[in-house]
């Protein structure tokens, strides 16, 4: 991020900052990658002057819209700008939910709570005052889910963000991202134990996100498989409430290079994974 010019920026948030841009960018999203005429274009947008409109669409050519020889259609840029206006995080209206119940928590038992803040889905418990996770949720998804589903929505939300980055992409810009162990390190930890925290840095915008290994490792197939031997299907259960899988017993078993040892125990008997200092799972064995 530091090594974009903030001319550029100035110049790429400029080129839609005007109604009638606005107007060109979801006349083409309406018509579903279609190609558009200039004349067809001006005449749905109603703007009279075809010099003015000229200047305007010349704006948001190549970024936003690529000419054709059919006609005008949106590009990727484009369509990323509509989808982040629906989305409703550039709203100067604040979407508000009443505190909803969200299952029961890994530290005490008791009941927690979600809730909707500065476009942050967060999940804490009143009783212990703990904070089970705080992940970023477009307005878009909120508002358009009814109160009862929301923790159901959320919590398939937070696992899909916790699937992006275990993939190794950001949240934010979708550049590629650095994972570390930060069990050895001055970082402080944000995971259930120290020994679980995992950092995540985007080489593109700088973003940085800590999540529990065992968010991280969920969707590995020996992890999968046998959650789904034992009875726990990660798909129908709060990623917060999956404690074999959150609270797993923890072994430093090389300290250089560094690696991390689990073992997941259920009713179903016992998983052993080892993790690489970049949380990557490089051996496994049931037990």
């Amino acid at each position: 991020m530091d090594g974009i010019p903030v001319s550029e920026l100035d110049d790429l948030f400029g080129s839609v900052a005007n109604e009638l841009r606005i107007s060109i960018l979801r006349e083409l999203w309406d018509r579903y990658g279609e190609p558009v005429s200039f004349t067809e274009l001006q005449s749905r947008v109603g703007v009279r002057d075809s010099g003015q409109f000229n200047y305007h669409l010349n704006v948001l050519v190549p970024e936003f819209v690529r000419k054709t020889e059919e006609g005008y259609v949106l590009t990727h840029t484009g369509k990323q700008t509509i989808g982040a206006a629906v989305s409703g995080y550039f709203s100067t209206e604040d979407v508000e939910v009443d505190s909803v119940r969200a299952g029961e928590c890994m530290f005490c038992g008791e009941e927690l709570t979600a809730r909707y803040e500065g476009g942050n889905v967060v999940i804490d418990c009143s009783a212990c005052e703990n904070l089970i996770t705080k992940m970023p949720v477009p307005p878009v998804t909120v508002a358009s889910t009814p109160r009862e589903n929301l923790p159901q929505v959320l919590g398939k939300h937070v696992l899909t963000l916790a699937h992006q980055l275990s993939r190794g992409f950001c949240t934010l810009c979708h550049g590629r991202v650095d994972s570390t162990l930060t069990v050895r390190s001055d970082e402080e930890s944000v995971a259930y134990r120290a020994a679980l925290d995992v950092k995540f840095e985007c080489r593109a915008c700088g973003d940085r996100t800590h999540l529990n290994a065992g968010a991280v490792v969920v969707d590995h197939p020996a992890v999968a498989s046998f959650l789904f031997d034992s009875g726990i299907d990660p798909r129908e259960t709060y990623p917060w409430e999956l404690l074999p899988l959150l609270d797993p017993e923890t072994t430093i078993t090389s300290e250089d290079p560094l690696e991390l040892e689990l073992t997941v125990r259920t009713d179903g008997g016992a998983l052993k994974l080892t993790l690489d200092d970049a949380a990557n799972v490089v051996a496994y064995a049931r037990r």
